[in-house]
């Protein structure tokens, strides 16, 4: 499972993100957030796992997406 929330949240909310049951739920989320002008920015979309939830991907507001690494973790901190 996958969540996806805006990415200017930082933390994993788990009341305030929305859930997704595949990746491309999650990427179609996103887009649905940034339509309706929920979300001013990028958003994150979070894997789901059985310990904490792991930042997975950053859609950014021109739809391009980021693959979420080590690296570009610690730019995003």
């Amino acid at each position: 499972m996958f969540a996806v929330q805006p990415a200017a949240w930082s933390k994993f909310d788990e009341h305030g993100c929305d859930y997704a049951v595949s990746i491309s739920h999650a990427y179609r989320l996103c887009g649905i957030w940034q339509q309706r002008g929920e979300a001013q920015g990028d958003m994150m979309v979070w894997r789901l796992t059985s310990g904490h939830p792991v930042k997975w991907v950053r859609v950014y507001e021109d739809e391009s997406v980021d693959t979420v690494t080590t690296e570009a973790l610690a730019l995003l901190a």
